[in-house]
């Protein structure tokens, strides 16, 4: 990784973006055109109190917002360049122009003028504002990580154990690791791959994927994968859809009676299998009476069966991009009653889980850029981000307790563990400390 700016080049950097922007000579007097006629006339009246007041800069961010407000944030930001151009230490320009550039996709110059920001002397008074984009909500800590990529974790029921599949062999293995003494224990090696284990709720077996029965040379994305059923105290394995298609990302419903999983096995069309669609499946834990829940030619995945689940009345969780991008919907055992919960357009909700009381549901979703945890109620209310890092977050679980969150990162390069207290929020940072995380997400997008 390069080495990271000093203090004085970053400010340097700042000034020289800012300088350099290209904005037009006599922007000061002509406002862009907006369609809406109200908006169209308060520009023209900023443009007028701009050439009367050149040195307010006040007049200048009203003008910057209304240029956001209706989409045109390059005019915003040459607006705030000029505006920076009178006054370089204008803390509450910068912070303006930073949000700005990031609601706009140009990351290395919002991170840069946060950083700006605090660097300045009222940079204290932003911390509060500026701390959440980069610093986690809660007390996070890495459970499990080796130079070798480790993913996909789950509890065990009584929370003293994860799962989880890692390659530090060459393929996807099966690893338990033990909270209590940090002891770590192969369960399944194996020449195939081993992926998305996930605990029975009585804790006696794992159900997961492997590529075992798949004997073409072909290479690992393209393997086929079956799911199957291991007694943790025998270690006897059993392939329980033996089929030709991929099926995978099996999950015991919480009363153990039944796996859902997904599968392409229903699209029969002549397309490469990266275009096959996969749907919602549901099975008996024995492998017995496959059932189709979903059907739409789309990429539906992550089912979870949320608590209190009975045949008669249960609910799945999953996401799907029936709609364009991925949101998550429910539906029942049937696969009828289908509604959406989450609705952010051009952005991707994926992987949801239910708490074990059934109240909460978290997911992970790059509606800030890069993909970060949420946290919601079960009908999609309250949208709560809960990590802010540079790296992914991915495939979050809860614990037994509904207290922790395990989930898989990239924080350190390659994919470990972590786990999110949620009983304990983040100590608040000082000042130095989320430079030193926005010095990463800046050294992150060269």
């Amino acid at each position: 990784m390069k080495s990271l700016m000093t203090k004085a080049g970053i400010l340097a950097l700042v000034i020289l973006l800012f300088a350099c922007s290209g904005s037009r000579k006599g922007s000061e007097s002509t406002a862009a055109g907006f369609e809406d006629a109200q908006l169209q006339a308060k520009a023209e009246a900023l443009h007028e109190q701009i050439k009367k007041n050149p040195n307010n800069l006040e007049y200048r961010r009203q003008l910057a917002e209304l240029y956001h407000q209706d989409g045109k944030n390059m005019e915003a930001m040459k607006v705030l360049e000029e505006a920076m151009k009178i006054d370089n230490n204008d803390a509450e320009t910068k912070y303006l122009y930073a949000q700005i550039a990031e609601s706009a996709g140009d990351k290395y110059r919002a991170y840069t003028a946060y950083k700006a920001v605090l660097q300045s002397p009222d940079g204290e008074n932003y911390l509060d504002r500026i701390a959440p984009k980069f610093m986690d909500a809660f007390k996070v800590e890495k459970v499990v990580g080796t130079p070798a990529q480790e993913a996909f974790g789950s509890f065990s029921p009584d929370g003293q154990k994860i799962i989880y599949q890692t390659d530090q062999n060459g393929n996807w293995d099966i690893y338990e690791y033990n909270l209590a003494d940090q002891s770590t224990r192969p369960v399944i090696q194996s020449p195939a791959h081993e992926e998305n284990p996930s605990y029975s709720p009585d804790g006696k077996a794992i159900v997961y994927t492997s590529t075992e029965e798949d004997h073409r040379d072909v290479d690992f994305d393209q393997k086929r994968r079956d799911i199957y059923l291991m007694d943790l105290e025998s270690g006897r394995q059993v392939n329980l859809t033996v089929n030709g298609s991929d099926d995978w990302m099996p999950r015991f419903s919480p009363d153990g009676k039944y796996i859902v999983f997904v599968s392409q096995r229903d699209d029969l069309r002549d397309v490469p299998f990266y275009q096959l669609f996969n749907n919602i499946y549901i099975m008996e834990n024995d492998g017995r009476f496959q059932l189709r829940l979903s059907k739409a030619e789309a990429h539906d995945s992550w089912p979870c069966v949320a608590p209190g689940s009975t045949e008669d009345e249960g609910t799945i969780y999953f996401d799907s991009d029936r709609a364009g991008s991925y949101a998550i919907y429910k539906m029942d055992y049937k696969g009828q009653n289908l509604r959406q919960i989450t609705f952010n357009q051009n952005v991707n909700d994926v992987a949801p889980v239910v708490s074990p009381n059934g109240d909460k549901i978290v997911f992970f979703s790059d509606r800030d850029g890069n993909y970060e945890l949420y946290l919601m109620n079960d009908d999609g209310s309250a949208q709560q981000r809960l990590t802010s890092n540079p790296a992914d977050d991915w495939n979050p679980v809860f614990s037994p307790d509904g207290q922790k969150i395990l989930f898989h990162s990239n924080r350190d390069g390659n994919l470990d563990l972590f786990i999110m207290d949620l009983s304990v929020q983040a100590a608040a940072a000082p000042v130095y400390e989320v430079i030193a995380k926005i010095d990463k997400a800046i050294a992150a997008q060269k």
